[in-house]
């Protein structure tokens, strides 16, 4: 049973509070009493002024509360999704630096700095794509001269 707006991210104003706070005000009866039978339940302003500040502040922990959680669950949620290919453009860069460098295509901490700034991708994402270059290309063509090498030699 979930109310009407609930998990929508639909939130209430201040205006819809004090609205649902006078219709469904807890010290008025529906005939003027407190619901006892002791008449009417007047509150001063001093109490009035303290209701009202401890239910802002409820609702202040409410929605900070809430708002941690979604941070929580968004970042869950990124870290389990898989991010794809690179931009074009990024991924272009990587593969000039590649081709540059094909006969040992290892760079030094100073090259991947450049790279990191020129693509703006992090250190880890630039070390796992040449990890991944290497493997997809590099030994595979290495492995393959190196095969037609002992073919000759027979």
């Amino acid at each position: 049973g979930a109310s009407p707006g609930e998990g929508t991210g639909a939130t209430m104003s201040d205006d819809e509070d004090n609205q649902v706070d006078s219709e469904t005000n807890m010290f008025d009866g529906s005939d003027g009493s407190d619901g006892m039978g002791f008449g009417p339940l007047i509150l001063t302003e001093g109490e009035r002024s303290l209701i009202e500040r401890v239910r802002h502040e409820l609702k202040s922990e409410l929605k900070q509360g809430y708002k941690e959680k979604l941070v929580d669950i968004r970042e869950e949620i990124m870290r389990k999704r898989r991010a794809g290919k690179l931009p074009g453009d990024t991924a272009a860069t990587l593969k000039a630096w590649w081709q540059a460098h094909s006969k040992w295509p290892y760079p030094t901490e100073d090259d991947k700095a450049r790279l990191v700034q020129e693509t703006g991708l992090q250190l880890k994402q630039i070390n796992n794509w040449f990890i991944n270059q290497r493997k997809r290309n590099w030994h595979s063509s290495n492995t393959a001269s190196s095969s037609e090498k002992t073919k000759k030699k027979r």
